[in-house]
């Protein structure tokens, strides 16, 4: 019972991110961009509910984009027990800044607060 209601938040949420958060994507040569991603389990649905309400304002000044949010589809290995976030920016500089914002801290120590997260940023660059 309480693993279906995650995945059925976790369905709610994708949609909800999905239709509010995405905007079309658009190849852009000679960029190397970053990705933040976030593992998250939730332990306070109305706290979380909040910050994701909330988000997309501290990632608008950064250039960040949601383009993933649910639970994940493992196909080998031990994935997480949680929902994966993937947020674009055009480079690691944008990237860190959002994750070091005034705003975002503010954010940042909600969700801390209602749920357990490994969030983690990536180079976006082909080695």
């Amino acid at each position: 019972m309480i693993q279906t209601a995650r995945l059925l938040l976790a369905l709610v949420l994708g949609i909800v991110i999905g239709a509010e958060a995405i905007p079309p994507l658009q190849a852009q040569p000679g960029r190397r961009g970053a990705y933040v991603v976030a593992e998250t389990q939730v332990t306070e649905p109305a706290g979380y509910m909040e910050y994701l309400r909330r988000e997309p304002d501290t990632l608008t000044p950064f250039h960040g984009r949601v383009l993933a949010h649910a639970l994940p589809d493992i196909r080998e290995g031990t994935g997480p027990n949680a929902t994966v976030a993937i947020v674009a920016f055009d480079s690691l500089q944008e990237a860190d800044g959002w994750y070091n914002s005034r705003a975002y801290a503010k954010l940042r120590e909600l969700r801390q607060s209602s749920a357990k997260s490994r969030v983690y940023i990536l180079d976006g660059a082909v080695q």
